[in-house]
């Protein structure tokens, strides 16, 4: 499979400098990042050819030998079918490949970026999560808290962002006639309050980052939001799984019972075995949260508490003692009596 062109993959054209491939690479990388594009299958693979792109053109060798022979000396991915004409055959461009002097066989036309795309995460959001500096100066960042159900069960949520936009006075510059923009007071920018309608995608967590096209410092730049969840009174999340605590009576943990469990999807009636214990952990598989790359569920655990009854009376006090000569044994008889 021939490589794709890293100037077309990146829109840069081929006297492109340094600086103006590493902003389009950033620019196009922020945009197909997975995390930005929250249930889009197609994003990790175009987050791929832009960072395999930029691969070659950001090393001076490869970026080199791509312009000279189309290809960057790397071994061929184990797909690519031999190309026609020979060891050397003809270019992916339609441009007949030659050998590098002085070498000594098929030097290979296939580069793929093979890296984690979390690897490259926090530098293309470097600047502060809140701030609104990412790099480019199109595009600004907000920091928005959703409800924990919209984070588990999806949702629309509305509110309002201060953005910094450009001065269309002066253009971004700070500057009209070489004297101070009188609009922006020369920092090229008016912070603008706008009233924003997002949808959450289920299952994002805190550290989650969501792109609204559009509404960056220009009409051509985004906004992204830094997501932070808030915690839930009852339910903890860790990864994909819920965990929780249900408590019971002391009849229930004795004899087994039918308990509704609370799960972020609804009640779930689960069985109890009898004898147990407080502290006892159980699963419900598939009540957890939706991953939103892979598509697996994760599950719901609940640790079951038991309560004493708190009421006291007569007729309970037999009943405890009748209980407890059933345990066989001192539960403390084994424990240490000092350090």
């Amino acid at each position: 499979m021939a490589m794709k062109d890293p100037y077309e993959v990146l829109g840069v054209s081929r006297t492109a400098g340094d600086a103006e491939i590493k902003k389009a690479y950033r620019r196009l990388a922020r945009k197909s990042h997975p995390d930005v594009n929250l249930g889009d299958t197609g994003a990790h693979k175009r987050f791929q050819e832009i960072a395999a792109a930029y691969e070659i053109l950001k090393d001076p060798r490869k970026k080199e030998r791509f312009d000279r022979f189309g290809d960057t000396g790397e071994a061929p991915e184990p797909s690519a079918a031999p190309q026609p004409g020979g060891p050397w055959g003809q270019g992916p461009f339609g441009r007949q490949r030659q050998p590098p002097s002085g070498g000594g066989g098929p030097a290979g036309g296939g580069f793929r970026w093979s890296g984690d795309v979390s690897d490259l995460f926090s530098d293309l959001f470097s600047g502060g999560g809140a701030g609104i500096g990412l790099g480019e100066d199109e595009d600004a960042a907000a920091a928005i808290t959703i409800p924990f159900r919209d984070a588990v069960l999806g949702g629309t949520i509305s509110f309002s962002a201060r953005i910094p936009r450009r001065c269309t006075r002066c253009r971004g510059t700070g500057h009209v006639a070489k004297a101070a923009c009188p609009a922006c007071h020369g920092s090229g920018s008016l912070v603008e309050t706008e009233s924003l309608t997002v949808r959450i995608p289920a299952g994002v967590d805190t550290g989650a980052r969501i792109r609204v096209p559009g509404k960056g410092r220009t009409e051509n730049g985004d906004l992204y939001l830094a997501i932070t969840v808030e915690k839930h009174p009852y339910f903890n999340r860790e990864g994909d799984d819920i965990v929780a605590e249900v408590p019971v009576t002391v009849p229930e943990a004795y004899l087994g019972a039918e308990i509704e469990v609370p799960t972020v999807k609804g009640p779930v009636r689960a069985r109890i075995p009898a004898g147990t214990a407080s502290g006892q952990r159980f699963r419900l598989k598939g009540r957890g949260i939706e991953n939103l790359r892979t598509g697996t569920t994760g599950d719901h655990y609940y640790r079951v508490r038991v309560l004493v009854p708190t009421v006291q009376s007569e007729e309970g006090r037999h009943l405890v003692e009748a209980l407890g000569k059933l345990y066989a044994r001192d539960l403390r008889g084994d424990l240490p009596r000092g350090v």
